[in-house]
């Protein structure tokens, strides 16, 4: 896996990450909030405007006849309840965007359609514009979708309702446009700079993360990921039954390089090898540094000749690259594929023996785990036994067979 690229971590004017990966990763980080967030403040509008409608009831019964209002606020109220339920169970930011946008819809034709009703209209009307607007930024929803909503809001305000308003001079009118855009302004620019900090927040705590799973001197991943990894992708194998492969190498008289060149020469050959597995291995593998100059290839849904291939191209590539001072690098490999009932020691433990099996037969090679045919040499004796005693008892029956066509 390779190591993760700072140009991820940049961030939009609109407060966005542009490396779309790193956006989707954080959304779904954020997601639980948002819908929680989402939920309440439907539950709060829903409540406000119940309260409105029942002050309608109170003091202006004629008003409250009127059906339209009536309907189209209920109508509200319970597309609000259905908010609120429906964001607690919501599983993908991409739905939770679709119902935000909606409900913010739902809030502009209901304002809209309610002032359609209204034969006059007082500057109360513009404060509703404000609120309303307001409401829209306060939902987390994508900023070009706010924006839209928000404008197309604002238009169908100025275009109709707000000519209705008792006494209102062009002057005012004028000026009503001019602080709807400020506020507009102001909304984008507040929401824009609270998302830029909350994914400056999300980068660093992410890159502190990475930290904490790299080896310092690679900036591959470290033995403790690696131990975190294997466990999980034995839970995976043992729920779904993927298969999965492990492979660990080490660099062949390594202590000579150290003692030869020095252990900063051996520093730079554990990074150039690092580097030219970490450029050669699958986005899906997990390549971490064991210890000292043995590496794992850890090799999710691969099995045994999987394995082995690549365990042969990573020792093509060792030969291929250059190394400075100028030295012969070779590695030995020990490849072992997850069987039933392993744990992750048991996985290691086989693939640490191989190593050494390989390093005994040579060094600069691969050794393959297999699984025995038997258990224990009591088992084996036993089925050399019973194989022997089928054959005598075939050569019975073929001599028998022989006699009995000779007679006839």
């Amino acid at each position: 896996m390779a190591v993760d690229d700072p140009k991820k971590y940049k961030i939009s004017f609109l407060g966005e990450f542009t490396d779309k990966s790193m956006e989707a990763e954080y959304l779904e980080d954020s997601l639980n909030l948002s819908a929680k967030i989402t939920s309440y403040i439907a539950l709060v509008f829903g409540f406000i405007l119940g309260l409105f409608f029942l002050q309608s009831y109170i003091s202006n019964a004629e008003y409250f006849l009127v059906l339209d209002v009536v309907l189209v606020r209920l109508f509200f109220i319970l597309v609000s309840i259905l908010v609120y339920i429906t964001t607690k169970q919501i599983k993908s930011h991409r739905h939770l965007v679709y119902i935000i946008t909606l409900y913010q819809a739902s809030m502009v034709f209901t304002y809209l359609f309610t002032l359609k009703q209204i034969d006059s209209l007082n500057y109360f009307s513009v404060i509703g514009l404000i609120v309303i607007t307001l409401a829209i930024y306060l939902l987390p929803n994508k900023i070009v979708l706010s924006q839209t909503v928000t404008v197309i809001f604002s238009i169908l305000f100025f275009l109709y309702p707000v000519h209705k308003l008792e006494g209102l001079q062009d002057r005012e009118f004028h000026r009503i446009i001019a602080y709807q855009i400020i506020l507009i302004l102001y909304c984008n620019i507040n929401h824009c700079w609270n998302e830029i900090n909350k994914r400056k927040i999300f980068a660093a705590n992410k890159e502190l993360l990475d930290l904490s799973a790299k080896d310092p001197l690679t900036g591959i991943y470290n033995r403790a990921k690696l131990d975190d990894e294997i466990s999980r992708w034995i839970s995976f194998s043992e729920r779904y039954g993927n298969s999965i492969s492990l492979i660990l190498f080490d660099i062949d008289d390594f202590k000579g390089v150290n003692d030869k060149y020095g252990h900063l020469a051996g520093d730079n050959v554990i990074k150039k090898v690092a580097e030219t597995i970490n450029n050669a291995v699958r986005k899906t593998d997990i390549f971490a540094r064991w210890g000292g100059d043995e590496f794992v290839l850890l090799l999710p849904n691969t099995d045994l000749m999987q394995a082995l291939n690549m365990a042969e191209r990573i020792k093509l590539c060792i030969s291929n690259t250059s190394f400075e001072p100028d030295i012969n690098i070779s590695c030995s490999f020990g490849v072992a594929t997850y069987e039933k009932n392993d744990t992750k020691e048991s996985l290691l433990r086989k693939v640490d023996d191989l190593l050494l099996q390989a390093k005994a037969n040579g060094k600069n090679r691969m050794a393959m785990y297999q699984e025995p045919l038997f258990q224990n040499r009591k088992a084996e004796k036993a089925f050399r036994e019973n194989q022997e005693r089928v054959l005598k008892i075939k050569e019975i029956i073929t001599i028998d067979r022989e006699g009995y066509h000779e007679n006839n």
